[in-house]
């Protein structure tokens, strides 16, 4: 799974391979995005009542593609169908590929019912012109004024607000103590030397799992920051400056000493954690609920801490990023039906607070956050404050392109990693071909 020193070459060149098709299907994702629709027209609103008469719906999701969540998708579905006499018919892509596959069909005509959508693709799919518009279902939702601003585009409301929260660091603290430590580091200092007793705890141990796969790309931006990147100032693109090039040179020597692993995506991170064999890694408050599934020894659970991202100076603000899970419905086939249906499942506060239990992850209603299944959890108290209240959006959301700039901004990541061009010279040249992207 993991690269050796001498599988460097081999590595490199299934890098560019991939690299070279995410490009690719990044491009025709970001045509397809300007070029149909554009003005984000949609359907009128349907109305949100009890009377209607309900017919079975589509409904598509990344989370039906994964073992840990599948069964309780089902549940939830159900909470929603049994006793109308209508059935959902299922279909998952993998994340990675969920945003290609979503707006291509879209496109195409070829999806409707409803279908979970990361919140940083919102603009590029209401821009389609074939989402409905749900504003309708706002009026006394209890939604938080915060979850419904990731569902809104042009002053409609695309998207109900289904879970919210943002991606964060994660530590195991038995494998911290195990180390050495009684505590999370809180400085850039005191996290490398934690990566360093874990690494000497043995070969099997990835001491940090960075994702580095290039579709996770945004996981270096909170590093960025930390070393005081702007990343993005008004429409320039920024992630050549000082701050930029001091973190990645940064983590090009956490990966010279083996602290950081090439080709590690989200999936392959859990899985290293379950199996307790790395002692950070990035992901969403929900990665409790993961743990529960995937981790043979039921007490790591128990050990699984969000903790604020390390600082270059005590007092800097730890930096973690926004996100969140939209549910959004297509003006094609049971549209009533489907709103309906995300409107359930984003707030009901049983059904969202199951969820949570089982996952972890956010509700996005009032009366959900302040019950105390969820607001006496010292789990979720402790991500809300660590990791939640310093949390930002992707500053390249704001780019029709982004998911193109992040593609570029990812192969030069990789190949300074790899050391095949200077931080500073890799930076300079992904700069450049991203500031071609913006505003096309």
């Amino acid at each position: 799974m993991f690269a050796s020193t001498k599988a460097k070459k081999g590595i490199h060149n299934t890098r560019i391979r991939k690299g070279a098709t995410l490009i690719a299907a990044l491009t025709s994702i970001t045509l397809l995005a300007t070029g149909c629709g554009a003005s984000g027209s949609s359907s009128a609103a349907p109305a949100p009542g009890k009377d209607k008469k309900y017919s079975d719906f589509a409904f598509t999701s990344w989370n039906y593609g994964e073992d840990a969540a599948r069964a309780l998708l089902e549940e939830e579905v159900a909470g929603f169908t049994d006793g109308k006499g209508i059935k959902a018919k299922f279909s998952a892509y993998p994340f990675a590929e969920y945003r290609n596959q979503i707006l291509l069909r879209a496109r195409t005509g070829d999806i409707d019912g409803a279908a979970q959508l990361d919140i940083a693709d919102l603009q590029s799919l209401a821009q389609s012109g074939k989402l409905v518009n749900l504003s309708a279902y706002v009026p006394g939702s209890d939604y938080t004024d915060a979850s419904l601003k990731t569902g809104q585009y042009e002053g409609k409301q695309y998207g109900l607000p289904w879970y919210t929260g943002s991606i964060g660091l994660v530590t195991n603290t038995a494998l911290l103590k195990q180390a050495g430590f009684d505590k999370p580091p809180t400085t850039i200092k005191e996290f490398e030397q934690v990566l360093k007793s874990v690494a000497a705890l043995g070969d099997k141990y990835v001491p940090y799992a960075l994702a580095t796969k290039p579709e996770q790309v945004k996981d270096f931006f909170p590093w960025f920051k930390t070393f005081g990147s702007k990343i993005v100032e008004g429409d320039t693109i920024a992630v050549n400056d000082e701050g930029a090039v001091k973190a990645l040179t940064w983590l090009k020597s956490l990966y010279d000493q083996n602290l950081i692993r090439l080709n590690v995506g989200r999936p392959e991170a859990r899985t290293l954690f379950s199996q307790e064999q790395t002692a950070f890694f990035d992901d969403a408050s929900m990665v409790r609920g993961t743990v529960k599934k995937q981790a043979t020894n039921p007490e790591l659970v128990n050990a699984t801490t969000p903790m604020a991202r390390p600082v270059v100076a005590q007092g800097d603000k730890p930096q973690s990023l926004a996100w969140g899970s939209l549910l959004v419905v297509f003006d094609k086939g049971a549209a009533e039906t489907s709103a309906d249906f995300a409107h359930f499942m984003s707030s009901d506060i049983d059904t969202s607070l199951k969820r949570y239990k089982a996952l972890g992850s956010s509700p996005t209603t009032n009366k959900a956050i302040q019950d105390p299944t969820y607001s006496a959890d010292p789990y979720s108290a402790t991500w809300q404050k660590a990791v939640t209240d310093t949390a930002d959006p992707n500053p390249l959301w704001k780019f029709t392109n982004y998911g193109q700039m992040e593609a570029k901004l990812a192969s030069h990541i990789q190949a300074a990693l790899i050391g095949e061009a200077s931080p500073k010279d890799a930076l300079d040249a992904a700069a450049k071909e991203m500031q071609d992207l913006v505003g096309k």
